[in-house]
C-alpha cells in the first residue's frame, strides 16, 4: 500500500504541472491501494484554499467526497 502526500495530491488535483501531474496520475491510477493521513487531508485543504488555488469551499468538498468514496 502506498501513503500520498499532500504534494501528490495538489499535482494531481491541480495539473498545474503536466510532467508531475503525470507521475502523480501513474501513482494514484496503479492497481495497487493507496492511503492518506488525516494530516494530508488537512494540509491538502489548506493549500487549495491558500491563494496559489483559490479553491472554493464548494470544490474543496467534492475533491474530499471523491477521495472518500
Amino acid at each position: 500500500m502506498i501513503g500520498l502526500d499532500t504534494n501528490i495530491l495538489v499535482r494531481y488535483l491541480t495539473r498545474d504541472n503536466e510532467q508531475q501531474w503525470q507521475q502523480a496520475a501513474t501513482v494514484i491510477h496503479q492497481s495497487q491501494p493507496c492511503f492518506v493521513t488525516n494530516i494530508v487531508l488537512c494540509e491538502l485543504v489548506w493549500v487549495l484554499r491558500g491563494a496559489n488555488y483559490s479553491f472554493r469551499k464548494d470544490e474543496i468538498i467534492g475533491v474530499l467526497e471523491g477521495m472518500l468514496r
